[in-house]
């Protein structure tokens, strides 16, 4: 790949041939074979993404499916079988659809399929009812890139069940379009595991960010503020890069009193009576400033930031509320899904078979499966580590 998601204004995106298929019939041919399955619109036009420079590279433009995914939008690519016989195109699908059967071929197998297109979204139907969750996962994933509804509920689930599969199926849920998608992710932000929660809240505002659920509201230019109105555990959620941001999982979380906090160096939180919260704002040669808000968390934030608090100051207060335990719910920094997590297909089996507690069931309210999962490779995966959700904040800061 000649530069990366980033650099796409500026730089390329291609293949460059090696040494033995360098001639100018091999590239053409490839060019015609990756505009068979690949191509976009320009002004109203079908047009192909490859097209071949010289017999040394294809310059690719890349397919809005894959816009926050380049890296498997470039192992697809390469898994494209030259012209082939339709006697031989037959035989290559049965021989994908066995190995798309074994977990230890499963990942690769799934992406040739990929690379087949629509064609082979049967094959991989089939893979998704696999009594192997890790079949279940790579062909749910090659499906959710073919925009497929059936991918959603086996990815859903990989997100609930599986640390080492989470980020890859969130961002896999987040490419398709259609409600089945949207209603699985809508339903994992009320699990109590606090990274699948707020990687399906990601997963969403990636989806389409105008959408009522995560719109949110600009807080004065501070930071982006949303209230979710979910069932799970409550639960508020606060960054530290890019993009500022609160996420309160649960618009009815109140504060306990008697309290007494600080939001930065001028403002001060106090209980002022049974029921009340006062935030007040002291200001050298200033008169003082005052509001009297209920103890609903959601007020006081507001409150602060009438005030002119700055997001800084609402999350010194957030933090030392949970710090003095009256916090209704938890309080999470930076809970995302992370990638290299290492898969252990035992563990796995054994939780299936009736370990329904096992600490990898993603649903422990005290995240055991997020801190302890291995950040190994796994050999069998030929995906390369994801940073689908630091790449997503990136853009939201640009």
């Amino acid at each position: 790949v000649l530069g990366g998601a980033e650099a796409l204004k500026s730089r390329p995106l291609g293949l460059v041939l090696k040494p033995g298929f360098q001639n100018v019939m091999h590239s053409a041919r490839i060019e015609t074979t990756i505009n068979k399955r690949f191509h976009t619109f320009r002004k109203g036009v079908k047009v192909g993404v490859a097209k071949a420079k010289d017999d040394h590279f294809i310059e690719l433009q890349l397919h809005p499916e894959y816009k926050g995914n380049v890296e498997r939008y470039m192992r697809v690519v390469r898994s494209m079988a030259m012209p082939e016989s339709s006697i031989e195109h037959a035989e290559r699908l049965t021989a994908l659809q066995e190995r798309l059967l074994d977990p230890k071929t499963a990942a690769a197998a799934a992406l040739q399929l990929e690379a087949i297109g629509n064609e082979a979204a049967d094959v991989l139907c089939k893979g998704i009812k696999s009594d192997n969750a890790e079949v279940r996962f790579y062909a749910a994933e090659a499906l959710a890139f073919l925009d497929r509804h059936e991918a959603a509920k086996p990815l859903a689930d990989a997100v609930r069940n599986e640390p080492a599969f989470r980020v890859f199926a969130l961002a896999a849920l987040s490419t398709m379009d259609g409600f089945d998608a949207y209603g699985q992710l809508r339903d994992l932000l009320s699990v109590p595991s606090a990274e699948t929660r707020y990687g399906a809240f990601r997963a969403l505002w990636s989806m389409n960010p105008n959408e009522a659920l995560v719109l949110g509201e600009d807080m004065k230019k501070q930071f982006s503020y949303h209230v979710l109105d979910t069932t799970g555990p409550p639960m508020i959620h606060v960054t530290r890069n890019h993009r500022p941001e609160v996420v309160v999982f649960g618009g009815n979380q109140r504060f306990k009193t008697p309290l007494a906090l600080h939001a930065g160096n001028q403002i001060m939180i106090t209980a002022s009576a049974e029921g009340e919260i006062s935030v007040s704002k002291f200001t050298a040669g200033k008169a003082d400033q005052k509001r009297t808000v209920s103890t609903r968390v959601d007020e006081v934030i507001r409150a602060i930031v009438e005030l002119d608090g700055t997001y800084p100051d609402v999350v010194q207060a957030l933090q030392e509320a949970k710090t003095a335990g009256v916090l209704q719910g938890r309080f999470e920094v930076d809970a995302l899904p992370t990638a290299g997590r290492k898969y252990d297909r035992v563990a796995l089996q054994t939780h299936i078979s009736g370990a329904k507690n096992s600490p990898k069931d993603g649903l422990n309210d005290d995240n055991s499966q997020e801190k302890t999962s291995e950040t190994a490779e796994n050999e069998d995966d030929p995906s390369p580590v994801s940073r689908f959700f630091a790449r997503m904040m990136g853009r939201e800061a640009e």
